[in-house]
């Protein structure tokens, strides 16, 4: 190691010969960490660190003694046979959350709720509840959102309105497919022909680069220059990946847009009212997964339900006294999501104490907490 320059002799001289010496690798990769700036379905901008990892070659990793621990190995190999099988334990509480995974969200600081259970001697058993996660984790100055929603009452009420949705096929399956054409529609000009130039412009970085690398051989070139090419090829390397990475993410929207379609014109939309609300928590959570649903949960308990939905049927029947929910969301990621219209008559479809707020483009449902 010392002749490869994976270790100093200055090291390699002070270990003891009569001792036993384990190897840890240090610098085994490259991290570059950098600021994106990211905007909030409350309009805010806000900042995180996002970092990229790059595996370095073998030999310039820097090889650490370790000391031997004094273990026998056979005890190391037992331990870890008993071990193999051990799985983190869930802290689900033993249930299915249907809001949780990013759908139920702080209406104060816009962070994910968090899941939380206690055990409570009244009620005999333990009680589930959606919390802050901010407020949690960083205190009551970091967000003033200090109640928590019992997970038994806020769930029954997202649910009933989803699923007066899904009693909809007609409804649903015309907004499907409006999501569908607006996204074809977002792939501009011709994708495999994109996809096809910037290929053919990785081939060309990496045949530059081995030309540097050759003139550098050769000494041709300085070790500056060298790093000065070697930097651009890699930029553009970097935005070729992204542009390829960006139009395979385009096609799978638009795969997982008609998978769900017939997901849920086959399965949910054609289930009697009756099949529809005996689903298993699982399955909703499912369906809450493929409509991209978003729940913002405010201190008083009400919640603002939102969903892709397509402004089409909003700008038809906004004035024929219907009641809409509506929201609309850009498709940037790979993600399954369906475009979802939802009709709520007044007198029939609104529970007591529902009330419903104007946002722009459309309303959103706030259904505060039963008395």
């Amino acid at each position: 190691m010392v002749d490869a320059g994976q270790m100093s002799s200055a090291v390699a001289a002070g270990l003891d010969p009569n001792k036993s010496y384990g190897i840890w690798w240090f610098n085994r990769r490259r991290t570059r960490r950098t600021q994106v700036a990211e905007v909030g379905t409350n309009g805010e901008r806000t900042y995180k660190k996002k970092g990229r990892h790059v595996q370095r070659s073998k030999e310039e990793w820097i090889a650490v003694p370790a000391p031997d621990s004094g273990i026998p190995r056979e005890w190391v190999d037992t331990a870890r046979d008993a071990l193999k099988d051990n799985r983190v334990p869930s802290s689900a509480g033993r249930r299915v959350w249907e809001l949780s995974g990013g759908i139920a969200k702080c209406s104060e600081c816009d962070r994910n709720m968090m899941i939380h259970s206690v055990l409570a001697k009244r009620a005999k058993g333990r009680r589930f509840y959606y919390r802050c996660r901010t407020r949690n984790r960083d205190g009551a100055e970091a967000c003033s959102h200090r109640k928590c929603h019992r997970a038994d009452q806020v769930e029954p009420r997202v649910w009933d309105l989803i699923s007066g949705l899904l009693k909809q096929p007609e409804r649903l399956k015309a907004g499907l497919e409006e999501m569908i054409e607006q996204e074809r529609a977002g792939l501009r000009g011709d994708p495999d022909q994109e996809a096809k130039t910037w290929l053919e412009k990785l081939s060309e970085v990496d045949q530059e680069r081995r030309g540097y690398l050759r003139l550098a051989a050769r000494g041709r070139l300085t070790d500056e220059e060298l790093d000065e090419a070697l930097a651009e090829l890699e930029a553009t390397r970097e935005t070729a990946e992204k542009e390829l990475r960006s139009i395979r993410a385009r096609r799978e929207v638009l795969e997982a847009l008609e998978r769900d379609r017939d997901a849920l014109l086959e399965s949910y939309a054609t289930m009697t009212p009756t099949a529809l609300d005996t689903l298993s928590p699982e399955e909703r959570h499912h369906v809450y997964k493929m409509l991209r649903l978003t729940v913002e949960v405010s201190p008083d308990g009400s919640l603002d339900v939102t969903g892709v939905l397509g402004d089409s049927f909003v700008s038809e029947n906004q004035d024929k006294g219907i009641v809409l929910a509506h929201y609309q969301v850009d498709l940037p990621s790979p993600r399954s999501v369906v475009a979802l219209h939802e009709r709520v008559t007044v007198l029939d479809q609104v529970a007591q104490g529902e009330v419903f707020t104007p946002c722009p483009g459309g309303f959103v449902l706030q259904s505060p907490t039963p008395a």
